[in-house]
């Protein structure tokens, strides 16, 4: 007769109960990070409503006093110097708003993740064992997974303050993005992003205010109700409204065949955005703008995924953040990322010994 030790069945119905704790905290977590983001986000709208207190008079591409105007408020600095006045009133906001999702969401996305990881692994092999084949893995590459917690989070810190330092600095939003489950995890393991045709306000990286918008877009034929809605902070810095270009840009605008792709082209620096208004779905639609990369996967340091959401209704509250089994990539793991970082540090020191 096989002898058990004393100590196996309490261990093991200790590690259960752990394992299940965890995922129930886990689960209410993922939930109410979700569900508070919301609140978070009216922190968001004030700044956007705030750098660009016209927006709403700016929907129509074709009425003439946009353009009339944008170009006056930039000739007479009116727009810069208000633009700074804002980001200066706002410091305090962009601080709190970091804090939630650059931090707070950010490092628990990773942490539950990983501590998912360990308990119910299902990266690599693993994902397809069962059985005696998938219980002797668990129990000989736990320490393997341990380390491996340790290394991921520990550059998750890394991550987020590299975050944090950006979206102080730099005036940043939290937008959604709609797409394909197989996209999402492309992106989360490799930081890359496809270029969409977009023929609306250019080729480049599409981008909605609110999770609607993103829910539309990831739930579309093509992705055969499979999609996924991207929880993104992203850096414009220079945003341009479709509204305000000139007749040969403008006319690219909205435009089948090649006009997503000329008119990313013709976007030059300052500006690295557009912004564009759907009168069909009654929303703004916002683009990182890749000119002559239709197609391409691209990394961009402007672009900082959060955290993934699975929305099974057409409401952000029916939704919840959810686990991505592809694992997830570092943003401090890239040279430009890196660079950008230092660049911010270094304008925030001198900001700061200039006025302290």
């Amino acid at each position: 007769m096989i002898e058990i030790h004393p100590l196996i069945i309490p261990s093991v119905t200790l590690l259960v109960g752990i394992h299940l704790i965890a995922i129930s905290l886990i689960a209410v977590l993922r939930r109410a990070l979700w569900v508070f983001s919301s609140v978070f986000f009216l922190l968001d709208e004030l700044m956007w409503f705030l750098y660009n207190p016209l927006r709403p008079l700016m929907k129509n591409r074709e009425r003439k006093a946009n353009r009339v105007f944008f170009f006056l408020f930039t000739i007479l600095l009116l727009k810069p110097v208000w633009q700074v006045f804002v980001w200066v009133i706002t410091t305090p906001l962009r601080i709190v708003s970091a804090l939630y999702f650059d931090v707070l969401v950010y490092l628990f996305v990773m942490l539950s993740d990983s501590l998912e990881e360990l308990y119910s692994p299902k990266l690599g092999a693993m994902r397809f064992k069962k059985g005696f084949a998938y219980y002797w893995r668990w129990v000989v590459f736990f320490p393997v997974r341990l380390g491996w917690l340790i290394v991921k989070n520990s550059l998750a810190v890394v991550d987020s303050t590299m975050m944090f330092i950006l979206s102080v600095l730099w005036p940043t939003f939290t937008m959604y993005h709609g797409t394909s489950k197989n996209n999402v995890v492309n992106i989360s393991r490799e930081g890359r992003w496809l270029v969409g045709p977009g023929n609306f306000a250019g080729s480049g990286i599409y981008f909605g205010r609110s999770p609607e918008v993103a829910i539309s877009y990831s739930k579309g034929d093509r992705h055969s109700g499979e999609g996924r809605v991207i929880i993104a902070r992203v850096t414009f810095t220079m945003l341009r409204n479709c509204a305000t270009l000139v007749d040969s840009k403008r006319q690219f605008v909205a435009r089948a065949g090649d006009g997503g792709s000329r008119l990313a082209k013709s976007i030059r620096f300052p500006f690295f955005a557009t912004e564009f208004w759907r009168t069909d779905h009654k929303w703004w639609e916002y683009c990182i703008v890749q000119g002559g990369k239709d197609g391409q996967f691209v990394k961009s340091w402007r672009i900082r995924p959060i955290g993934y959401v699975n929305i099974k209704g057409d409401k952000r509250l029916s939704g919840s953040l959810e686990r991505l089994w592809g694992g997830k990539s570092h943003y401090c793991l890239n040279g430009t990322n890196i660079f950008m970082s230092a660049v911010s540090v270094f304008v925030i020191l001198v900001i700061i010994g200039t006025f302290a």
